[in-house]
Parts: C-alpha cells; structure tokens; sequence
C-alpha cells in the first residue's frame, strides 16, 4: 500500500493516493493566532491545516514537547495544555508573555534596530524574567534567518540580520498569542517526563529537531549534539507506548526508512512542501517530511508501517 501525500496550501489541502486526487477546503479562522517567533523547523506551513488533523473526538488536554515556535499549537487552540521544550529561555520567554505581556510589550518596544545595540543586548545576561523575554524577541526578530544558537559556554552567538525596517514589537500578536497561553502549563523538561502524564484520549503531537535535506537518516550528523539517534529511538518508544494507552498521537520526522521503521503500527502519511531557505541545494525546493499517526487523518487510510 503507498502512503497518501498531504499537501498544505494557502486556503486548501490536496490529498493524494493512488489512483485519486482530492482537494480540501481550509476553514478560514478569524481568530487566527501566529507565532511570535522565527524558528527553524517551525510548522507554519502545517498550521494552516491543523484543525483537520486534529482527532475527530479529541476532547482531553493537548500536550506538545518540543514547542519552538509553536505554530500547531497557536493554531489549534486547545482548550487546555502542556507545552515544554529543553530552551530555558524560549519557555520563560513564553512564561513573561503569558503572565506580564504588557510589560514585555513596554520594554521591547524601547528597542532600536541599531547594529551596536544588538551586540550589546545579545551581551547581556538578564535578571528578570520581563527583560529576559524582550532580550530574545529582539535578538529573534533582528539576527540572522531567525537562528537560534548558542556557544559552548551557552552564549548566543548568532549575528544581526541584513533587515532594513524589521517588525521588532508586534503588539497585537504578542498579546494574542498571550491569550492563547492563559490555559498552557509551560515546563522546561524532557519531553519523556512530561509525557508521563498523558493519558487516554489526550492528544500529543510530536516534532523533534530533524532535517529533511539529508543524506543520512537527518540526525546522525547534523543534529547528533542537540537530540541524537538514541533519543529518536526512545522518542519511537514513547509514542508507541502512548498509542497502546489511547492517546492520540500524531508525530512530524524526517521521510526517511530508517525513521519509519521506528514507528511499527502507526499510519504513514507523506506530506510535500517548499523550502526557499537553507544553506544548499539540498535545502531548497520541494521537500517531503514524514506524519506518522496513531489514527486515520484527513479520513484517508494510508499505509501502516510493519
């Protein structure tokens, strides 16, 4: 059986398996809510179709372990959940948010888009979490391609983008995205503790650091410092375990066979996109990445991986 291939439009989603086409409409959303940040890897683009992959009759908590910029989230709007990710001050960040938006917005909105500024605050080190949050928006907003990377010594190390007029305080979606996290617990933590607490008829969605522009299994190399190949495996583990326990559990990785073995029992979707970014070709034009659910989506069977 040949898996279907999602692909996300703008306002639809095309649906292909063999022999059959079909073109879904996406709902338009008024109170659409973006992301606050730039973030490599961020689903955006998957956003956009989030309401129909959701589980037909989800109606538990939501929980999400590797956050980033949390695009499915913001869009999916769960009525109550558990967002986590290993960056201390992306999670504070969404902390001050949640709990002192206004005074992020105040301080943030103080900050010049001047070259000797940026090296200066990407210096610092904040004490308070307010000012910890508008240091990483700034540098966010303002550093190169939106990277987040840090030193050794766990300094950022990214230097200013080539941006001539950048939107540095987005008042109106800092604070929807803050409405949006009044019912969030947010948890610096591995994603294998927080889950922990997920139980029947929750919904986890899943989306690790992978690259889809490899030439190995998009982990060995490249991404082997911050989640290796071993941390795939209990990530495989975890989300089986889930399944067997009636959680909904709905996983974003690299399309690649050695990444779909891990996932015995779970439905493989293909989805396609395009990347005009990355550091080669490899980077750019259409790629695929791999969904692999514990339930049909879209009302498509699609191949299940033995």
């Amino acid at each position: 059986m040949q898996p279907v291939t999602i692909i996300p439009h703008c306002n639809r989603v095309t649906i292909e398996s063999p022999g059959r086409s079909t073109t879904v409409a996406v709902e338009a959303t008024t109170n659409r809510v973006r992301p606050v940040l730039k973030w490599a890897g961020g689903k955006q683009w998957l956003a956009r179709i989030a309401s129909r992959l959701r589980p037909a009759d989800f109606a538990g908590r939501y929980f999400e372990p590797f956050l980033g910029c949390g695009a499915f989230f913001f869009a999916l709007a769960p009525a109550h959940a558990t967002l986590s990710d290993m960056n201390e001050e992306l999670i504070q960040t969404y902390r001050a948010l949640k709990g002192d938006c206004e005074g992020v917005i105040r301080l943030l909105s103080t900050y010049p888009h001047e070259d000797a500024f940026y090296y200066r605050i990407r210096n610092r080190s904040p004490q308070s979490r307010r000012a910890l949050a508008a240091r990483f928006l700034y540098l966010n907003r303002t550093c190169w391609n939106g990277l987040y990377r840090v030193n050794r010594k766990g300094q950022f190390n990214v230097p200013r983008g080539q941006f001539s007029d950048p939107t540095i305080c987005d008042r109106p979606r800092l604070r929807a995205a803050a409405g949006r996290l009044t019912r969030a617990r947010l948890v610096c933590d591995d994603f294998e503790t927080v889950l922990l607490s997920a139980v029947e008829g929750d919904f986890v969605y899943l989306d690790p650091p992978y690259v889809t522009g490899h030439r190995n299994n998009g982990f060995l190399t490249y991404n082997a410092p911050l989640f290796s190949w071993q941390d795939q495996k209990r990530l495989a583990r975890i989300a089986k375990s889930l399944s067997v326990a009636g959680v909904y559990v709905l996983v974003t990785n690299a399309d690649h066979p050695a990444v779909r073995r891990l996932y015995q029992g779970f439905h493989y979707y293909r989805t396609v996109r395009q990347s005009l970014i990355g550091g080669g070709d490899s980077f750019r034009g259409p790629v695929t990445e791999a969904l692999l659910s514990s339930y049909p989506l879209l009302g498509f069977e699609s191949e299940v991986i033995k």
